[in-house]
């Protein structure tokens, strides 16, 4: 009678070549994807100081921002992003009621998620970039990995890591972002003990570069 083959352990998964070819690539894109995580972070800055200060300071002839301008900026960006998800794919991003664990952000998806986050994020309508970041560090890293014509769970292991990558240039640290994923990672159906380490050498990384970055020209490492 044939005995059927046992699956491998995570601590046996860990030692295989192929798995230490997945912590490089990990590794390496961290660098691209913290550089695309600033110039995202440094643009919502321009933009904000663009719609908060020059804006209403050139069309009033004032130096104080008025009390009463933020409503018709929560209007455009309204009227923007309802655009950007009728007519884009992805739906402007992860909707918060379908709770956590949203996944790798598909690539197809991520010019709408972009394009919302710039159209609400700079005009006072979403508090924080750390949803968008992960969009867009998960959809890059996707789309390498689709590139390198990895299977689809290696695909999501390097999707996992590069949102790991964006997430790390806010809080400026790859073990709050490790933490903050772990959730994230066990409600996707990967193992956690398997996505860990590539998360952490790419947020680590992606740190590295944010901080050198942030240092050479003023833009804060955390927000």
């Amino acid at each position: 009678m044939a005995q059927t083959a046992t699956a491998p352990t995570p601590d046996e998964l860990v030692r295989r070549p192929d798995y230490l070819r997945l912590l490089g690539l990990a590794g390496a894109l961290g660098v691209p994807i913290s550089l695309a995580a600033f110039g995202f972070l440094a643009a919502v800055h321009q933009l904000e100081h663009w719609a908060w200060d020059t804006l209403p300071h050139a069309l009033t002839g004032g130096t104080a921002t008025p009390w009463w301008w933020p409503v018709p900026l929560l209007l455009v960006a309204g009227l923007a992003v309802g655009a950007i998800v009728y007519t884009l794919p992805g739906h402007g991003g992860h909707v918060p009621a379908g709770g956590m664990g949203a996944g790798v952000c598909p690539p197809p998806e991520l010019p709408g998620v972009v394009l919302a986050a710039f159209a609400s994020l700079p005009l006072g309508a979403v508090l924080g970039p750390e949803a968008p970041l992960m969009a867009l560090g998960s959809g890059l890293a996707a789309w390498i990995a689709g590139g390198l014509r990895m299977d689809q769970r290696r695909v999501a292991v390097i999707g996992v890591s590069g949102a790991a990558a964006a997430i790390a240039t806010v809080f400026g640290s790859p073990v709050v972002a490790a933490i903050m994923l772990m959730e994230i990672v066990q409600l996707s159906g990967l193992a956690l003990s398997l996505v860990i380490l590539p998360c952490l050498m790419a947020a680590g990384i992606g740190a590295v570069v944010f901080t050198g970055l942030g240092a050479w020209t003023g833009l804060p490492s955390a927000t």
